[in-house]
C-alpha cells in the first residue's frame, strides 16, 4: 500500500514539476511572497516538503529516541468557480533506537487530508474536509496500527507580514486492533483523538520566516494529553530557478505520557527538527 502511495505521489510530483516550468508563475513572485504564503496552509502553492524529527525520551526508562521523515506532497484542484480543495498526504519512515530494547526502522501510518476552502482574498479564511489514516503495516512501534477517520479544519487570518491560525481535527478508530488501553493490544497507540495546533508565523522583506506552533492531542483511549511545541527559523531562496523554503528548529515536550504496558507512550523533553519545502506550482 504505501510502495503504491509513493510512487503514485512521486510521479504527481514530476508531473507537476514538469508543468510549473512551463506554466508556474513563481517567477514573478518575489522569495518574500512566497514566504508568507508558504505560512498558509490554504494557499494555492503546490508543494512537496521533506520534515525530520528527532524525539528523546521515549520508553519506561526514557532513553530511547525516534526519528521520523515524512514526505508531504501538498496539491490544489480547482473545485468550482468559487472553491477549492486543497490535499496533503503524509507519508512517514520511523527509526526508533534503545525504546524498551527495541531497536528498528519501518514504515509509519500514513495520513489524507483535504480542505474545501473558497477563493478569496480575504484576511480570514478557513477550510474543512475529510481526513483518513492507513496503519504502517508494522507492528505497532512507529505508530497505530488502527485505521483511523475524521474531519479535519482550519481557521486563519492573515495581517501581513504575520499568519495566525489554528487547526484542529477529530479522529476515531474505523477498524483495526483495539488499542491503547487493553492488554490484547499492548504498545499500540490508537486513532481516537482530538487535536487543535494553533500555529503563528512572522515573514520579513528578506523572506526570513520565524515560526511558532503547537501539536497538542487529547487520546480519548489513553486519557493522556499530548503537548509538543515547535519554534523555527526559515529561509526562502531560489535553488537552480525552483523556489525552496529551508528551516530548522526546536521542539518541546510540555506534558506528555510515560510508556506502559497498555500505553505506548509518547517522547519528552526537548528535540529538533528540520524541513525542505519544494514549490512546484
Amino acid at each position: 500500500m504505501h510502495k503504491f502511495l509513493f510512487l503514485y505521489l512521486l510521479c504527481l510530483s514530476c508531473h507537476s514539476f514538469s508543468q510549473s516550468r512551463n506554466t508556474s508563475p513563481l517567477e514573478n513572485k518575489s522569495d518574500a511572497n512566497l514566504a508568507y504564503e508558504l505560512t498558509n496552509p490554504l494557499s494555492d502553492l503546490q508543494i512537496v516538503s521533506l520534515q525530520w524529527d528527532h524525539n528523546r525520551g521515549l520508553g519506561t526508562n526514557q532513553a530511547g529516541t525516534s526519528q521520523n521523515l515524512q514526505i508531504g506532497p501538498r496539491f490544489k484542484i480547482d473545485v468550482s468557480e468559487n472553491w477549492n480543495a486543497i490535499s496533503r498526504v503524509y507519508i512517514n519512515g520511523d527509526k526508533v533506537q534503545n525504546v524498551n530494547g527495541v531497536n528498528n526502522a519501518g514504515m509509519g501510518p500514513t495520513q489524507i487530508e483535504t480542505f474545501f476552502t473558497q477563493k478569496s482574498d480575504n484576511k480570514t479564511i478557513w477550510g474543512a474536509g475529510p481526513y483518513l489514516q492507513v496503519p504502517g503495516g508494522q507492528s505497532g512501534e512507529f505508530g497505530s496500527k488502527q485505521w483511523g477517520a475524521g474531519i479535519r479544519a482550519v481557521f486563519l487570518t492573515k495581517p501581513k507580514p504575520w499568519t495566525l491560525g489554528i487547526k484542529t481535527f477529530q479522529s476515531w478508530n474505523v477498524g483495526g486492533p483495539a488499542g491503547a488501553g487493553t492488554i490484547n493490544s499492548p504498545g499500540t497507540g490508537t486513532t481516537n483523538t482530538f487535536s487543535a495546533w494553533p500555529f503563528m508565523a512572522y515573514v520579513t522583506e528578506n523572506a526570513w520566516v520565524y515560526s511558532f506552533d503547537s501539536e497538542s492531542s487529547y487520546n480519548y483511549d489513553a486519557r493522556r494529553t499530548f503537548n509538543p511545541v515547535n519554534a523555527g527559523i526559515g529561509k526562502v531562496l531560489r535553488v537552480g530557478g525552483v523556489p525552496v523554503d529551508i528551516s530548522v528548529g526546536a521542539r518541546y515536550v510540555v506534558s506528555g505520557y510515560p510508556s506502559t504496558l497498555q500505553y505506548p507512550g509518547t517522547p519528552r523533553g526537548w528535540g529538533a527538527r528540520a524541513q525542505l519545502t519544494f514549490i512546484i506550482q
